[in-house]
């Protein structure tokens, strides 16, 4: 009995030879092992009498075919960085290909993991959205494709990089924040390892001391880009006093200052203006207080794909350097 589309699916196979899926998909791939000669010879006929064949995708998820990709995103939970990664993989299934989809959590050793992962599939390339220095990366650009976006490494320049110019946005948040004329500006900005977090620094210190308003030590304060850390940098601020601007070096950032903003009873935008980087695709629905910078999602995966795709067939392609808007909300 097949499936009811009429083809037959491991499922089918399965059961007419009366073992697992699991069984059959250790027996249809060659080389895994897993199972006795018994077995696969039972799973064996019964894909030969229901003509069955594994997909293209699972072969491909194998690493049989180089019609694959991996994605290595440092943050799963970034709803910015999922936008971008949804959009590369639905180009990419267009295509006809498939992408493996890490998270590195901004660990070195972790990502190491992941890259060692993806050099056992043998993909096409690979895709690294806020990646980090590390060992495995080094030694993976020798013999694979790969792509950054939205963060560079500074110890691999060569490498094409799909972005926006972040010190020219975040001297805008700067200025526009200025312009409103708080009495006391918070400043959470990311991690100083991140390429990206830096340049954003630098943006924002240049501006407001450009415009006669310096940001003071006991002003600032670092930051992990998740919500949690964000929230954390704001109760350590605000035991200092009280801001009428908070400026964070991403959205995530961003979320969690606002929880403890509302926590300690501040109204925002009322009492306190917030901004942050990146305006991911749910604040228009979830925090229509927060002003930010809008990065095209879409666009970077239209170019990471593209850049991709020149790399495949041995073109370096340009750094793809995209506009930004500022967006504000209050």
């Amino acid at each position: 009995m097949t499936s009811p589309s009429g083809k037959a699916s491991i499922k089918d196979v399965a059961r007419a030879a009366g073992v697992s899926i699991a069984s059959v998909s250790r027996a249809m791939n060659a080389g895994t092992g897993g199972v006795s000669a018994a077995t696969r010879a039972k799973v064996e006929k019964a894909a030969a009498e229901l003509n069955y064949s594994p997909s293209w995708v699972g072969q491909a998820l194998r690493g049989q075919t180089n019609d694959t990709y991996a994605m290595i995103i440092s943050s799963i939970q970034n709803n910015f960085f999922s936008a971008v990664a949804w959009e590369i993989e639905r180009r990419l299934n267009d295509q006809g290909a498939a992408m493996l989809l890490f998270n590195s959590n901004e660990d070195p050793a972790l990502q190491d993991r992941c890259l060692r992962e993806v050099t056992s599939r043998q993909v096409a390339g690979v895709f690294l959205l806020c990646a980090v220095d590390s060992p495995g990366l080094t030694a993976l650009a020798k013999h694979t494709s790969v792509l950054f976006i939205n963060r560079r490494v500074d110890s691999m320049p060569d490498i094409p990089f799909v972005g926006i110019d972040d010190r020219s946005a975040a001297t805008e948040v700067a200025r526009a924040v200025l312009r409103e004329k708080p009495d006391r500006i918070g400043l959470i900005h990311g991690p100083q390892r991140s390429a990206t977090s830096r340049v954003r620094l630098e943006g924002f210190l240049s501006a407001f001391a450009a415009g006669g308003r310096p940001m003071q030590p006991a002003d600032m304060v670092e930051a992990e880009l998740s919500m949690e850390s964000g929230y954390d940098a704001a109760r350590r601020l605000f035991n200092e006093g009280n801001f009428d601007a908070l400026v964070c070096g991403n959205d995530q950032i961003a979320y969690g200052a606002y929880r403890r903003c509302r926590e300690i009873g501040l109204t925002i935008p009322g009492d306190a203006a917030i901004y942050g980087f990146d305006d991911n695709p749910l604040n228009q629905w979830l925090a229509p207080w927060l002003n930010t910078v809008s990065v095209p999602h879409i666009r970077f995966a239209e170019e990471a794909v593209q850049g991709m795709a020149m790399l495949i067939d041995g073109k370096r392609p340009q750094d793809a350097i995209l506009p930004y808007d500022l967006l504000l909300r209050r």
